[in-house]
């Protein structure tokens, strides 16, 4: 997107049964709103599981002013940054419209529900749910994923956790 160049973009993205990167179906055990839209909410013993949202959520706001809103809110405190989604594995809460604000979170404040920000081998930074902790770090999975990711959230590799985000009505494609 190049008005927004010189900014962080993550990718959302997605992989198939096989495991490699593609289409994906939707995973109705892992509908956890409450947790993707705060920082873990819910108890402790019984966390809260509202319904499978069905359509993506929009806005009748534009691209300009969802971006202006994710810079406001990411300048508030220090440190949070406001990022571009893109892809489909965390559909159909986050996707190609969608602006995110990320803040930093230590790493030994992360808990399953969370949903974070973390660079990849590749070098791609990608937002998925922390779904478990084991010894080298935190499985993570897109709520639009059928597997967890190959790859761990570790300390060296932690962006942040998602702190708010801005949905914006898709640009309609130019009339010819």
């Amino acid at each position: 997107m190049s008005y927004f160049s010189g900014i962080l973009q993550v990718k959302l993205f997605g992989q198939n049964s096989t495991g490699a990167p593609g289409p994906t179906r939707g995973l109705a055990a892992i509908a956890a709103l409450g947790s993707i839209l705060g920082w873990g909410g819910g108890c402790a013993t019984a966390p809260l599981t509202p319904p499978e949202p069905t359509v993506a959520p929009s806005a009748n706001v534009d691209v300009n002013e969802a971006w202006r809103d994710a810079k406001l809110v990411a300048a508030r405190e220090p440190g949070r940054i406001p990022v571009v989604g893109t892809g489909s594995s965390m559909q159909p809460v986050y996707g190609d419209n969608t602006m995110l604000v990320v803040r930093p979170v230590d790493y030994d404040d992360l808990r399953a529900g969370m949903t974070v920000a973390y660079v990849d081998h590749t070098g791609v930074r990608v937002v998925h749910r922390l779904v478990e902790k084991v010894a080298d770090g935190w499985r993570v999975l897109g709520l639009n994923n059928e597997r967890v990711d190959n790859e761990l959230v570790t300390r060296k590799n932690l962006i942040g956790a998602v702190y708010a985000s801005f949905n914006y009505d898709a640009e309609e494609p130019p009339k010819k």
